[in-house]
């Protein structure tokens, strides 16, 4: 389901990706499941093909967003990256968005993962000094529950991001499919 309005598109899909299929992932150190696999969000690279090379990487802002994360870390709340620091790629952009590196969430911690990246977006903002409606964000957010796992994809404005992704989360996991919150 694809919703558009004042530049934002949001897009929710079904997805296959669960934390199980990422453990399986080539780029996924497996030496670590132990301590990884622990996690109920965890950071998850993109995959990158150009001029005939293939490889995983993370959005520049990679280390800074999984600081954030890890700041609200309890017993509750465990975040990660799907990588050890040798297997760590950067892919730097430099332009007026802000890609928030992809994340698969447990449906139980996603209110504080939303609350993550508004606060990441913010200081982000307040960094590039921009004025509201001046940087954009992508995020994408795969939300892993017993229902089903669903990807959230959103590109817009980032100070309309929180609420942007609050509303379409609301109800994604309904009983009759109903997607859209009503």
């Amino acid at each position: 389901m694809m919703h558009e309005s004042n530049k934002e598109i949001i897009n929710i899909e079904d997805t296959a990706i669960s934390f199980e299929s990422v453990y399986k992932e080539a780029y996924f150190p497996k030496d670590l499941l132990s301590e990884i696999g622990k996690a109920n969000m965890l950071i998850i690279p993109e995959h990158l093909v150009r001029e005939n090379v293939s490889e995983y990487v993370f959005p520049e802002t990679t280390r800074e967003f999984l600081g954030y994360a890890q700041e609200k870390a309890s017993d509750v709340f465990v975040p990660d990256i799907a990588a050890d620091d040798d297997s760590f790629e950067k892919l730097e952009l430099h332009s007026a968005v802000v890609t928030v590196a992809t994340f698969i969430v447990t449906s139980i911690v996603l209110p504080i993962a939303l609350s993550i990246v508004a606060n990441f977006l913010t200081d982000e903002i307040k960094k590039h000094h921009r004025k509201e409606g001046e940087l954009m964000a992508k995020i994408n957010i795969i939300v892993a529950d017993d229902k089903g796992n669903k990807k959230i994809s959103y590109e817009g404005p980032a100070d309309s991001a929180e609420d942007a992704l609050k509303l379409a989360v609301q109800g994604m996991f309904t009983s009759n499919g109903d997607n859209n919150g009503n």
